[in-house]
């Protein structure tokens, strides 16, 4: 088994992390979200909290991501793909799902909060098998 390389984790993190931020940008989601959530903004103050917090977070996620292509030995382009889209189901979708129906959050809110992840997990996956 090898090592996991630590310098693809952070790179793949840090663009999973920007993917996630510029996601709920105006121009994006934003709006939408926040009309969704019944907001009319957020504070500033909680924004650069939210962010803060969002990058190692994002690093996390991509490390598991990685560690699980290793373990599994999913590590092409097509394995790794489907095993982001098998972990996103199982873990991500299961407690979106859960979260919006106990919420009364509707299927708008949930594609839009819990679809970020799906291409997050799409993207690390591909790029963490593509990594040299």
């Amino acid at each position: 088994m090898s090592i996991i390389n630590w310098v693809a984790v952070i790179v793949v993190g840090l663009i999973y992390f920007a993917i996630h931020f510029f996601w709920y940008f105006p121009f994006a989601f934003g709006n939408m979200w926040l009309k969704l959530v019944g907001k009319e903004s957020e504070p500033k103050s909680k924004i650069i909290r939210d962010t803060i917090i969002m990058i190692p977070t994002s690093i996390i996620t991509v490390l598991v991501i990685a560690y699980m292509i290793e373990v599994t030995g999913m590590t092409d382009i097509g394995s790794a793909t489907l095993l982001s889209l098998i972990l996103w189901v199982g873990f991500v979708a299961t407690i979106g799902i859960n979260q919006n129906n106990f919420n009364d959050r509707g299927i708008k809110l949930f594609l839009l909060e819990y679809g970020f992840y799906l291409i997050g997990f799409l993207i690390a996956g591909i790029i963490l098998a593509a990594w040299p």
